[in-house]
């Protein structure tokens, strides 16, 4: 089963928002952030760590924009390479073995 392509770059845009909100809030003024810093969670983190996951997050929806275009990260890591027979070596009817001791010959 493949995840439809409009899926994976629906996903890509909300990770693409989410790491340009995050470079946003990497670019706050002295006081939006001594105000985020007394608030807790997302918000009381530094603005060069805002500014560092955002870009993570860019290129992570990058790649998913990517992979649902074809691009491939791994390559022909996992699994061998497969080769397209030639035309003239494709089985037939009468060339395919059979195997078993009813086998004719």
């Amino acid at each position: 089963m493949r995840v439809p392509v409009w899926l994976t770059l629906g996903v890509a845009a909300l990770v693409i928002i989410f790491g340009l909100y995050r470079i946003r809030l990497g670019f706050r003024n002295d006081e939006e952030d001594a105000r985020a810093r007394a608030r807790k969670g997302l918000y009381a983190m530094g603005r060069r760590t805002h500014f560092l996951i955002g870009t993570v997050y860019l290129l992570l929806g990058g790649a998913l924009v990517a992979t649902s275009f074809g691009w491939n990260p791994f390559g022909n890591f996992f699994g061998g390479e497969t080769e397209v027979p030639a035309k003239n070596k494709a089985p037939t009817k009468d060339g395919i073995p059979i195997d078993g001791p009813s086998a004719k010959k």
